[in-house]
């Protein structure tokens, strides 16, 4: 009986595994139409970064607002001298999937193209009970892997890309992933989950072939990284001879996840520890060859150079926290001082 039951829950994690790289695919076909559209790659590029919108909240979408009101402006301006621009989004958005498209659509009114990561951990809470929902004619499990097939074609339908994107010579690269145990600054593994940490992401709700029904709301389950980093391979055998194929010579790299890839990054409270990243993130953005790495999460902001790459965080995060000011998106790359 119980091999049966490892049997199915194989079963299950294939055919999910599947179903996330068959919409990857679908996006990455979109994507490439709209960048011809655009003829993205007889542009010089700008690439701006940023993470942690978290437009559920109304003063973050009226920041969002004001900046895509002024960026708008300034896009109309680079096209009249042939520039373009892309901004990356390191994930977090916000929960809600209404919320997550309108940011996403007026971002893409400021922007020539968004990348997004749809996989951060509030993207992944669930508060449904209901084992199946359907979404534009489509039928999704309601649990945390899901909702991230349901954003990925929510970004197909709406011109954002969540899949590896080449254009102009740059190439800008998703890394999936979740935090682990091993992630910890100093060199040092608390013993014990701190109270903050036990009930993190409990929002979450993972499926049988992650954690058993009873502990479904149960973020801290290795299982979780292995699938996303099952996705991160199946996306580099997927795309990554495809992208050295593209007309404009790849000159950059740039790769993006929302959680951490490296403890020497994090600067925060010592209780959160166990739930801020993973320095595998960091070993699948290298297999891209990246010099370039913007990540999220902590609301922290970094830029940093660590082993000849470029780490960088700049979130916009809770109101609160923006004692200092409102962090805009940061200007990470520009061809026009090559």
């Amino acid at each position: 009986m119980r091999s049966s039951r490892v049997e199915d829950g194989r079963a299950a994690r294939a055919r999910a595994l599947d179903a996330v790289i068959d919409a990857l695919e679908r996006n990455a076909e979109k994507t490439l139409e709209a960048q011809k559209q655009l003829e993205l790659d007889e542009k010089r590029i700008k690439v701006f970064a940023t993470s942690d919108l978290h437009t559920d909240m109304p003063k973050n979408m009226q920041v969002m607002e004001e900046y895509v009101e002024r960026e708008t402006a300034a896009r109309r301006a680079r096209s009249e001298t042939n520039e373009a621009s892309v901004i990356v989004v390191a994930g977090d958005v916000g929960t809600n999937l209404e919320c997550v498209e309108l940011t996403l659509r007026l971002l893409s009114k400021a922007h020539d193209m968004v990348c997004y990561l749809p996989a951060g951990n509030h993207e992944l809470w669930c508060a449904t009970t209901e084992r199946w929902c359907r979404d534009n004619g489509r039928e999704y499990p309601c649990d945390s892997i899901g909702k991230m097939l349901r954003l990925i074609d929510l970004c197909t339908d709406i011109g954002v890309c969540c899949s590896p994107l080449s254009v102009a010579g740059v190439r800008i690269v998703p890394i999936y992933g979740w935090y682990d145990d091993l992630f910890a600054p100093r060199g040092e593994i608390p013993a014990k989950y701190s109270d903050l940490e036990r009930r993190f992401d409990c929002a979450c709700s993972w499926p049988s072939f992650i954690n058993p029904p009873s502990e479904a709301r149960n973020s801290h389950s290795p299982a979780i990284g292995a699938f996303m980093r099952a996705v991160n391979d199946r996306v580099l055998d997927r795309f990554q001879d495809a992208a050295l194929d593209q007309n404009s010579p790849i000159k950059h790299v740039i790769t993006y996840s929302h959680f951490i890839p490296r403890s020497e990054l994090y600067r925060g409270t010592y209780d959160l520890v166990h739930v801020m990243g993973s320095c595998r993130i960091d070993a699948d953005a290298k297999k891209w060859k990246s010099t370039v790495h913007v990540f999220g999460h902590s609301h922290l902001n970094v830029d940093r150079c660590v082993d000849g790459v470029r780490y960088i965080q700049c979130a916009l995060g809770y109101p609160h926290e923006r004692w200092f000011g409102v962090n805009h998106p940061k200007l990470v790359f520009d061809a026009s001082l090559e």
